[in-house]
This record gives structure tokens, C-alpha cells and sequence, in this order.
């Protein structure tokens, strides 16, 4: 008797805690998985500027793979391909309304991201180097480490 009361009672219990989480993810979504602490800066862009910023960062990490399978490959052609798509020549297509709204840190960290690439595609094509190669892809991933902790993309 007693068992079949507290197997009703833990039953009960288990449909109650079943609802309110399908409540909790049905309609109060994602807003609660927000990092309690988040202190970074947020930069408000609009729609279409924010959607191309995302691109660029998902680029980057698209040429980062492209280095490293050269460097995999020891085949440094690949690598200065790869690094030259973000190096200088990308930054002539960035729109100068970009420019404007972001904070100067980010640009900075923006630019010598690009930066970085240039010298990457420049070493490889003079003398290939793993190392050195290696050395600047640390230095660019620390870059991107530095203004992700920093900065925040929103849409406005």
C-alpha cells in the first residue's frame, strides 16, 4: 500500500516537471540559455551588415582550414590562396557604412586580422615555412579570441 502511494505520488511528480521543461522549451525558447555574465561589448549593426560581418567571420574560419590543409599537405600554393582571399584585397570590399559604425578597437582587430593573412600569404610565397606559418596562425587565432571575448554582433 504504501509503495503503490509513492510510486503515484513520483509519477505525479514526473508530469509536472515534464510540463513545466515542454513549457520552458516550447515557449520560452532560447532566452534562458544566456550567459549569466556576459559583460562583452555589443555592437548593433543592421540586418544586412550584421549578416555580412557573420560571413566574414565563418570566412575566416573557412581560410584557416585552407591553411591548414596546405600546411597538412606541405603545399604552400595552397596556403597562399588561401591567405590571400582575406588578406588586403578583401578589405576593399568592405563597405565604408561598416566602417563607420563599428568601434575603433574592432576595426583594428578587423584590420589586423586581414593583416595577418596578408603576411601569411607573403611568407608562404617568399619562403614556406610550416613554423613560421604555424607561429602567424596563433597569433590570428588569438586576434579572433580577443575580439569575440570583446565584442558581441547583434542585429538592430
Amino acid at each position: 500500500m504504501f509503495s503503490k502511494k509513492v510510486l503515484i505520488i513520483s509519477n505525479i511528480v514526473f508530469i509536472i516537471i515534464s510540463i513545466a521543461l515542454a513549457y520552458i522549451l516550447l515557449f520560452m525558447g532560447t532566452e534562458m540559455v544566456k550567459l549569466p555574465n556576459d559583460n562583452r561589448i555589443v555592437v548593433k549593426y543592421e540586418p544586412d551588415l550584421r549578416d555580412l560581418v557573420m560571413s566574414e567571420m565563418r570566412d575566416y574560419l573557412e581560410v584557416i582550414n585552407e591553411i591548414q590543409q596546405g600546411l597538412a599537405e606541405n603545399d604552400p600554393d595552397k596556403v597562399v590562396k588561401a591567405a590571400t582571399r582575406q588578406g588586403k584585397i578583401s578589405l576593399e570590399e568592405t563597405p565604408v557604412r561598416l566602417l563607420k559604425l563599428s568601434p575603433l578597437a574592432c576595426k583594428q582587430m578587423g584590420f589586423r586580422g586581414h593583416d595577418i593573412f596578408q603576411a601569411i600569404a607573403d611568407s608562404a610565397k617568399v619562403h614556406f615555412s610550416k613554423a613560421t606559418v604555424n607561429r602567424q596562425l596563433a597569433e590570428l587565432t588569438n586576434n579572433c579570441i580577443v575580439c569575440h571575448r570583446t565584442y558581441k554582433v547583434e542585429s538592430k
